[in-house]
């Protein structure tokens, strides 16, 4: 009896100590206790990789104490990117854009760590050129696909200026260089309204076009009204600008116009003398080059000329019956152009030639472009053609590049590719330094314009050296 009253006390004893225990164990209120979570440690950007247009962000684990999971949620501009546990993610914007991301990372109890930050998408890089029925083509040289098309004038030269390109039919209009939307038009000739205008050039303010009634028109960049207009006879020339003037010199006439930018008034004019019997007319475009401005006419004559006074610095002659065509460029302290047959390179200051490459099986039909101390121009072989790559100090061949019919438009360089087009409708990469083939894409029609090439919204811009803004 004794024996079984000491096993009850003993577990009497036993179930208060458990109470006990059981008390310790509860809040004030009642509610059990939870161990307290560990929040996640930081989250810290290791990389942001532009790849065209994917963007790759890449970041450091939060570390957990408690050893869980965590779950992590990518926002670009506040919208839901990615849910993901590893510690990266891509994914695809827009060019040219400010974005501002957030990554916040959450473990299973609850915990969370949160990271902002900001970054720029990749700048756009789009070919341009134009075919000879008047599409206009936008390439993306990221991705080599096309990004849009649209109806151009056919003899339109495209100035690039921000992000629009400026196209002739229908008015003066500037295209988005991303959309080809159409978000600025001007019509200044209020008369007739003649649907095409050409050789389009703008400067910081103001655009200046031809319509096809051969009226030059100064217009405001901002608004599009008319600030003045200027009337040729059967006109239509390449344009050039400095600070203060504007170049006008036609590959139909035999005059050279400085004209004043802001009133439309010839400040000088050089007419072109006539002692051979021939025509004499202007067929390269101006190049100016610091206080000069540098052309040549169709009997062999090339000029150099003070750009604000009109006064001939020198002038060469390659002989009557070389015309010069290639529109000329800088290389250091020599000017670079050519006839049909010769191209040539002149010190500027004197006009004495440097050196003479002559094709003895072509003829030059486009115009050379300056990149990495070589010349780079296509030549046209009666039904093929080829582009060059020369020594710009000597004048020696480096490589050539058998193109499958007659070059039709002046290559442009970025990037160590070369750009050109031909009569094949194809429009080629070529490896700068290389010769060799990168590839081609096929156009509709025959490639008759220059490419140009913009990277941004207007941040650089390749113009061949036809453009009075190459230079």
């Amino acid at each position: 009896m004794k024996f079984n009253f000491t096993i009850i006390l003993l577990k009497y004893i036993t179930l208060i100590i458990l109470l006990i225990i059981c008390l310790s164990c509860s809040s004030d209120d009642g509610s059990e206790s939870v161990i307290p979570n560990s929040e996640p440690g930081s989250i810290k950007i290791d990389d942001i990789i532009l790849d065209g247009p994917t963007i790759t962000i890449d970041w450091s684990d939060a570390q957990d104490e408690d050893g869980d999971q965590i779950f992590y949620k990518l926002y670009i501009n506040s919208i839901l990117i990615s849910e993901t546990t590893q510690s990266i993610s891509s994914t695809t914007l827009m060019y040219n854009k400010d974005y501002v991301g957030r990554i916040i990372g959450t473990d299973k109890k609850g915990g969370t760590t949160e990271v902002s930050f900001e970054f720029s998408s990749s700048n756009s890089k789009i070919l341009f050129y134009r075919d000879g029925s008047g599409t206009l083509y936008s390439i993306d040289l990221y991705t080599l696909k096309p990004i849009w098309e649209a109806r151009t004038s056919f003899i339109e030269s495209h100035t690039i200026s921000g992000n629009l390109i400026y196209s002739g039919v229908d008015g003066i209009q500037g295209l988005d260089i991303l959309s080809g939307e159409n978000i600025w038009t001007s019509m200044p000739n209020t008369s007739n309204n003649p649907s095409e205008y050409r050789n389009i050039i703008v400067d910081e303010t103001n655009v200046f076009a031809f319509d096809s009634n051969s009226t030059l028109y100064c217009i405001d960049k901002i608004t599009g009204g008319k600030l003045w207009e200027r009337s040729f006879l059967d006109y239509y020339a390449p344009l050039s600008i400095d600070s203060d003037k504007i170049f006008v010199c036609s590959r139909n006439d035999d005059h050279l116009y400085a004209i004043n930018k802001l009133t439309g008034l010839v400040d000088w004019s050089y007419r072109l003398s006539n002692n051979t019997g021939a025509a004499p007319y202007i067929k390269t475009n101006p190049l100016i080059v610091n206080n000069n401005i540098y052309f040549g006419d169709n009997i062999g004559r090339f000029y150099s000329f003070n750009k604000n006074t009109g006064s001939k610095n020198w002038s060469v002659n390659a002989g009557q019956f070389n015309s010069f065509y290639p529109s000329p460029t800088q290389y250091n302290e020599s000017i670079i152009t050519g006839t049909y047959s010769t191209l040539y390179s002149y010190n500027m200051h004197d006009g004495n030639t440097i050196w003479q490459y002559k094709d003895n099986v072509g003829s030059f039909r486009s115009s050379p472009y300056i990149y990495n101390n070589k010349v780079y121009i296509g030549a046209s072989k009666n039904g093929s053609g080829e582009l060059l790559c020369l020594n710009a100090t000597n004048g020696s061949v480096i490589w050539r590049y058998d193109l499958e019919n007659d070059t039709t438009t002046s290559p442009i360089v970025f990037e160590d590719v070369v750009y050109i087009g031909d009569w094949n409708k194809n429009m080629y990469a070529i490896n700068a330094e290389t010769g060799l083939l990168n590839w081609k894409i096929k156009s509709e029609e025959v490639i008759f314009k220059s490419p140009t090439i913009v990277i941004g919204e207007g941040k650089s811009i390749i113009y061949p050296s036809v453009s009075g803004l190459k230079n």
